[in-house]
């Protein structure tokens, strides 16, 4: 969908510019409701088919409909509570938590692991850190006596 004529990459954009391009062309007997798609097509590279819908919404780009949704049931679904209790005990490693899950049942893949894992990294505790040794006291207190 790119011409060299017609910059940026949005289409509301793209299909905006074309149409004013349109309308400069053909002077004051322009009308959008009469539009030619095909001509309008070969200007922007998008299907007619496309531009039939768009000029149902008035050449306004709506989101798609599935837009926002997600999935009521997956794979995962009945196996977090094992994940979870395996992330809180510290077993971060990937292929560990799917052996353990298919040993309960779990029919899923690595990569869903992997990515529940990635989502989850609150439920690990943080790594405990190591402080600097201070020295004996001991042999502070020796040398300050002597």
């Amino acid at each position: 969908m790119y011409r060299k004529d017609i910059v940026g990459n949005d289409l509301q954009f793209i299909i905006s510019q074309a149409i004013e391009k349109m309308k400069d062309e053909s002077g004051t007997g322009f009308d959008v409701d009469h539009i030619n798609l095909a001509e309008l097509g070969r200007i922007t590279d998008i299907s007619r088919s496309r531009l039939r819908t768009l000029k149902k919404h008035n050449f306004i780009v709506q989101p798609h409909g599935n837009t926002g949704r997600k999935k009521a049931h997956t794979v995962l679904g009945g196996y977090t509570g094992v994940l979870d209790n395996l992330l809180r005990n510290n077993v971060t490693n990937s292929v560990v938590c799917l052996e353990r899950l298919q040993e309960q049942g779990f029919t899923g893949s690595l990569s869903t692991v992997k990515d529940y894992i990635n989502k989850h990294k609150d439920l690990v505790p943080p790594k405990r850190m190591t402080v600097d040794p201070q020295g004996n006291r001991s042999g502070i207190l020796n040398t300050l006596l002597s």
